[in-house]
C-alpha cells in the first residue's frame, strides 16, 4: 500500500508509508489529469480505514496548487476525516513559507472546513 511518486515540474512528490503512517505532498500541482494523477492516492486513502488503524500524519508543504488539484485535495482531505471517523487520529501539517499568503490562506480554508483533523499551519522562514 505504500506509495512515492517523485515530483516532476507540473506535480507534486507524494509519499505515503504504512510504518509509521505518513501522507506526504510536496511540490507544485498543475497536472494535465488531475484525476490520473491523484487517482491512485484517493483510492489508497479511501481504503485505509477498513484496513489500518493507528494514527496518521498529512505533512503538506505545496508550493503552487491549481483550481483543479484543490479540488482533489478536497478529496484527499475527505478521506482522512472518514478515517478519522473510523476512530483513528489524523494529524496535519500545513506548510507554509511565512511570504506565501496564498498558501497560508488555502491552509486556513482546509482547517476551517474540516476542523475535527488535528490541524497545524507551519510558517517556514
Amino acid at each position: 500500500m505504500n506509495i512515492h511518486l517523485d515530483a516532476t515540474d507540473r506535480t507534486p512528490k507524494i509519499a505515503l508509508s504504512m510504518d509509521p503512517l505518513t501522507l506526504t505532498i510536496a511540490g507544485e500541482s498543475f497536472p494535465e489529469d488531475v484525476s490520473s494523477f491523484y487517482g491512485q492516492v484517493i483510492t489508497t486513502l479511501s481504503s485505509l480505514s477498513s484496513s489500518v488503524k493507528g494514527p496518521l500524519n498529512f505533512e503538506l508543504a505545496m508550493i503552487y496548487i491549481n483550481s483543479s488539484s484543490i479540488k482533489a485535495f478536497y478529496r484527499i482531505f475527505e478521506c482522512l476525516d472518514d478515517y478519522r471517523k473510523a476512530g483513528n487520529i489524523v494529524n496535519v501539517f500545513w506548510k507554509a513559507s511565512e511570504d506565501d499568503d496564498i498558501m497560508q490562506e488555502l491552509g486556513e480554508d482546509f482547517k476551517d472546513r474540516f476542523q475535527d483533523l488535528e490541524f497545524t499551519i507551519i510558517q517556514e522562514g
